[in-house]
């Protein structure tokens, strides 16, 4: 679960959603992913992990299985996160990359993973390998604004991914980035073309087919009205048009006073109202998620 600021409900989302794959019959795990400031463990009732991700890491673990606490929701574990500890923050290649394979290892139907707040490296990367792709934002046009950072920055960071050791692509995707650059590349269609004009038509091919994966489904959360559910379809329409991909409208989850309730008293989430708002929509997120999606890149993972 991604997004491109705090405060849009995206932890609170992802219980939600790991909540309603787990009243499926679903075995699920959801992992704290916000390495700089994790709290997903608290809004499960939980004051003081026994074991978080930094076990893991710091090789106390030898799999994330072992790191998983259980929840009330049965079928339901979570792997929570270290905020505490200042490397998680700047995880280095090797250890992202332990964490990846780890997460394809766990003994679980679903893993949902709920990402940090910005686009830094490390959040960009995780949200790219999962399976099922979501971008969470509230109706407000500053929090879709960032949404729409969020997503356009995932699809360079893939880009210069798979030209960091092609320099003279490289220097053009970097270029690009750059909104008002000189080049007068506007849209990522542009870019491929200047690329492929470069002599390096296959690359530009290649490109072309991996931004066919990015495929994120857009929740707007903390919705009031019906209108408001809607509020993604700007960012829809603006990716297809300048970064050449099919972002999706996913479904909208209403705001729910008993979510607010239950945080301010620290209780878990598991303790809402089956017939609540906020949960009969995270079934409809969950049902639009899972239902026709193409093949993963790593198994068993929604990452979100």
């Amino acid at each position: 679960m991604g997004g491109g600021k705090g405060g849009i409900g995206k932890s609170v989302l992802s219980i939600l959603i790991a909540m309603a794959l787990a009243e499926k019959g679903q075995e699920t795990v959801v992992i704290d992913g916000d390495l700089g400031g994790a709290n997903l463990h608290t809004f499960m009732g939980i004051r003081t992990p026994g074991r978080t991700l930094n076990d893991f890491i710091g090789r106390r673990y030898d799999t994330l299985d072992e790191v998983c606490i259980g929840t009330e929701q049965k079928r339901l574990r979570i792997v929570c996160g270290a905020s505490e500890v200042l490397t998680m923050a700047n995880l280095k290649y090797t250890q992202k990359t332990k964490i990846l394979q780890a997460i394809a290892k766990i003994e679980a139907d679903h893993v949902v993973l709920d990402l940090g707040a910005g686009t830094g490296f490390n959040t960009l990367d995780f949200f790219l390998s999962a399976h099922h792709q979501a971008v969470v934002m509230t109706p407000q046009p500053v929090a879709i604004q960032n949404a729409y950072a969020f997503v356009r920055n995932a699809v360079y960071r893939k880009l210069s991914r798979m030209t960091s050791r092609r320099p003279s692509l490289d220097d053009l995707v970097k270029a690009a980035m750059n909104p008002k650059n000189d080049m007068q590349v506007r849209t990522v269609s542009t870019l491929l073309e200047r690329i492929a004009a470069n002599g390096a038509a296959s690359d530009a091919a290649r490109m072309a087919a991996e931004l066919k994966r990015i495929r994120p489904v857009l929740i707007t959360n903390m919705a009031r009205q019906p209108r408001d559910k809607n509020a993604s379809r700007i960012i829809q329409m603006v990716a297809q048009k300048h970064l050449t991909i099919q972002a999706r409208n996913g479904e909208g989850v209403y705001f729910d006073p008993q979510i607010n309730a239950l945080v301010s008293a620290m209780e878990p989430l598991t303790r809402i109202d089956r017939d609540s708002n906020a949960i009969q929509c995270a079934f409809s997120v969950v049902s639009q998620l899972t239902g026709t999606e193409s093949a993963p890149d790593i198994p068993a993972a929604v990452g979100m």
